[in-house]
């Protein structure tokens, strides 16, 4: 008796400015996954948030050019609700495409590897790959990432991070804190935009 497959639903592409990126993860990884033990679900996620089953074959519009990839469009828009059994529900009035055992998210940046997602997977009661909810926003979140490893005596490199409220603080008071050379990175996040230094 041969064993049943896994169905992986792969998540990619996204509302981030880092929607192309993902495509190319995603890419990868429908590549090189083992048909043999997992079915990939693909459902690819347009710039405007909405969930679209992909057809394994053809899901990537100038998939060989990373600087002109697109998702392909799809009408066959699917959601995943809470307390389902991890069963997709079609948007479009068409047959439901049938349930999911193991989420794969591929998304970069905020909505994807921020933990807005890994808490809809988690309310949904569907197990997921990565890091749960509060890593992956801590991890998003360098400020917050960085104060817990200090306060946790974990060596890391100095920093400080700016309120957009407080300003930028000036370079004479940056180099008596951290020292030179260093790094001046602008981040958003969802609430207070922070300037990280």
């Amino acid at each position: 008796m041969a064993k049943k497959k896994i169905k992986v639903g792969i998540l990619f592409g996204g509302k981030s400015a880092e929607h192309e990126v993902s495509l190319l993860s995603a890419k990868n990884i429908i590549e090189a996954i083992d048909r043999d033990k997992y079915t990939p679900v693909l459902i690819g996620i347009d710039k405007n948030g909405k969930w679209l089953l992909q057809d394994a074959a053809n899901y990537l519009l100038n998939a060989s050019n990373p600087k002109f990839i697109k998702l392909k469009p799809s009408e066959r828009r699917v959601a995943l609700v809470p307390q389902n059994e991890g069963r997709l529900t079609s948007l479009q009035g068409q047959p439901d495409p049938g349930s999911i055992d193991v989420v794969f998210p591929v998304l970069h940046g905020p909505f994807g590897e921020d933990g807005a997602l890994q808490g809809l997977l988690k309310m949904a009661d569907i197990p997921f790959v990565g890091a749960g909810v509060l890593g992956s926003a801590v991890g998003m979140d360098k400020d917050v990432m960085k104060r817990l490893l200090r306060d946790a005596r974990i060596p890391g490199a100095k920093f400080i991070a700016a309120t957009e409220l407080a300003g930028i603080p000036e370079y004479a008071s940056v180099v008596v804190a951290v020292g030179e050379p260093f790094l001046f990175l602008r981040g958003r996040q969802q609430g207070p935009q922070s300037l990280r230094i």
